[in-house]
Parts: C-alpha cells; structure tokens; sequence
C-alpha cells in the first residue's frame, strides 16, 4: 500500500503487517505528490502538483521517471491508471484531463465544459473513466 504527502513532497510505501511507512523520495524537489495510483505492473504513478508532472515509480528497480505535462501552468491533482495502464490525469491549470499513454508517451487534453471543474479524484472500471467535479457549479 501507498501514500501521497503533498506537504512531504513524497511517497511512502505501507507495510501492512507493521503499519510502518517507509518514504520514497521522487527525484523531483518539492514537486507536491498529491495522489498514487498502481497500473498493471505494480508500478506507482504519482501526480506531482507543484512540478507539474506525472512520475512513475518502480518498486521492483527503485527507478522514477517523469514526464511534464502539456500547457504553461500544469497543476496536476487526479491519477488514475485504467484496466489497459493508460493514466488519466486531472490539470486544475489547463482545467482538463490528461491521457497519457506510457507507450507511446505521448498527452492527450480533454478540455472540461464546466468552468473550474477541479476534478480530485478519478475512478473507473474497465471501458470507463469517472470525473467527479467538485468545483462544478450546476443552476436548477
């Protein structure tokens, strides 16, 4: 099991047998982890608020890798990995969601209809995304 500490700037990985945690420090400083996520290779993927970057980290070689985000002021939030390991990322900055395709490394940005729509969480199952919006603002 895994954590994000925004105010940490790291990961930490729980023992579950012993409730201790141990801090991973992503290469990136004070890049702002804000939420983890595990894709098919028990591979965590980390939203880096502050740096603006999505990172990867390997628990089997202790390697990270990072990719910055699309746009001038990326503000990274969501991560979320689907059932095909496609990482879906939620940017406050460009007020969209992220697909980014760790084959191909490539972004794809899916600009929101709502304005600020400050997604903090994605979910899904397989062949759907969920984005809540918590800043939506909706007229009855």
């Amino acid at each position: 099991m895994y954590y994000a500490s925004l105010a940490g700037s790291h990961i930490a990985r729980i023992d579950t047998q012993t409730g201790k945690a141990t801090v991973i420090e992503p290469p990136t400083p004070n890049q702002g982890a804000r939420r983890v996520w595990a894709d098919s290779q028990s591979r965590i993927w980390v939203s880096e608020w502050r740096s603006g970057q999505v990172s990867r980290y390997d628990p089997k070689t202790k390697q990270w890798r990072a990719w910055k985000a699309p746009g001038n002021d990326p503000q990274i939030y969501a991560v979320y990995v689907d059932n095909k390991d496609i990482v879906w990322l939620s940017d406050f900055g460009a007020n969209a969601m992220l697909r980014f395709d760790p084959k191909t490394e490539q972004f794809t940005v899916i600009k929101s209809t709502s304005r600020n729509a400050s997604v903090r969480q994605i979910l899904g199952r397989p062949g759907e995304v969920w984005l809540p919006e918590s800043g939506r603002i909706s007229w009855w």
